[in-house]
């Protein structure tokens, strides 16, 4: 296989060479056509250890899916395109302290290692301290339920770097739960233990704010999962702050994804 940095826009292929792109990479890859087909993967000795990292692949991916679902709808607009590729590939991380499960099983105990999360990109344009310059404070709850941002002495004229088309910005808070990733006994596919479904999450985005209003003393925002939810020792509590903006025509409309940002909060 070889790459290009140059401007290279072949797709397809020539005499027995295939060109394509990567997700995330702006290189073009050449490589031979051929190579072994789907049937062989599946039954030859051969890729057994190909299938066994498929296996655990499709655990991290679903684990990924996850901790994007549970960042709310608002994150949607403004996180990295390539978010779960990512995750999945900082689980890879916690699925290698795994050396109880056989290859293919391994467990992804994202409970005992939620730092590895810290090495996630989660913003795509720019890192939230770069767009948002107030200084804020972070508080959960002793049952890791509630959490709580606060800002004091916002003023938007000084603390927000906005899109020159942006009348409006509006922040946003969300905390979720996700449990870890295991292959139970007697089953051949990833879940949460004991097929328990605890991907759950809460969100708030704050009143639209005008880029040009005044000095705002103190705001928080405030976001808590239901009481009656459990939360076990498998469970990570997942916490993000993000901010996105707006353009006044008749109304307060979003504009491009691309210009807001988000943060990670850190796990509890």
């Amino acid at each position: 296989m070889a790459t290009s940095d140059s401007p290279l826009n072949i797709r397809g292929g020539i005499k027995g060479l295939r060109f394509y792109k990567r997700e995330g990479s702006t290189k073009t890859y050449v490589g031979a056509k051929g190579g072994a087909n789907r049937e062989l993967i599946r039954k030859s000795k051969k890729f057994k250890r190909l299938r066994l990292a498929q296996d655990e692949l499709k655990g991290r991916a679903a684990c990924a899916k996850d901790i994007r679902y549970i960042l709310g709808r608002w994150a949607d607009r403004i996180v990295n395109r390539y978010l779960q590729t990512n995750i999945s590939g900082v689980l890879q991380q916690v699925m290698n302290i795994d050396e109880v499960s056989k290859r293919g099983k391994r467990a992804i105990w994202l409970s005992k290692y939620k730092e590895v999360l810290n090495q996630v990109k989660w913003y795509y344009y720019k890192p939230l301290n770069e767009i948002m310059m107030c200084p804020y404070s972070v508080t959960t709850s002793d049952d890791k339920k509630t959490l709580t941002v606060t800002l004091k002495g916002l003023n938007p004229k000084r603390h927000i770097k906005a899109p020159a088309v942006a009348s409006h910005f509006k922040l946003c808070v969300t905390i979720g739960r996700i449990a870890d990733y295991e292959v139970t006994p007697g089953s051949k596919f990833y879940q949460t233990p004991y097929g328990e479904d605890v991907c759950t999450y809460t969100e708030l985005e704050s009143a639209w704010i005008p880029i040009n209003g005044p000095l705002m003393e103190e705001l928080s925002l405030t976001v808590s999962i239901p009481e009656n939810l459990v939360i076990k020792e498998n469970h990570t509590i997942i916490r993000v702050l993000g901010i996105y903006f707006g353009k006044m025509t008749y109304r307060v409309d979003e504009i491009d994804r691309d210009r807001g940002s988000i943060v990670y909060l850190g796990e509890v």
